[in-house]
């Protein structure tokens, strides 16, 4: 459902997948990196290690309402091996400021 219906943000090197739900108690995040762009698991599982902790410290930045939640998925887009924390962290808190916005705006 998120894939088909979602909306898309792309704010390399993450591809930011959203799809605001009514029927949800939280938010609910999925974090992806590609087999094939990165080979190495234990590269993949550092960076999507990176991008939780990332998402855990800034999580507050997205508003909690009891009325709407959003599905989110962080899909790693970039080709190096290794990403800087900070990078990974200003991209995702991009991404939480849009849907904060898009949220306070009202909902496409």
């Amino acid at each position: 459902m998120l894939f088909k219906k979602g909306g898309a943000l792309k704010l390399y090197p993450l591809r930011v997948i959203y799809l605001p739900c009514t029927s949800l108690s939280s938010h609910q995040v999925l974090f992806s990196v590609s087999s094939k762009k990165i080979r190495s698991a234990v590269a993949r599982n550092k960076l999507k290690r990176k991008m939780r902790e990332a998402h855990r410290l800034n999580k507050y930045c997205l508003a909690d309402s009891p009325d709407i939640y959003f599905l989110l998925g962080y899909i790693y887009i970039g080709s190096a091996k290794s990403c800087e924390f900070k990078t990974i962290q200003e991209k995702i808190v991009a991404s939480l400021h849009y849907l904060n916005k898009l949220h306070t705006k009202g909902l496409p």
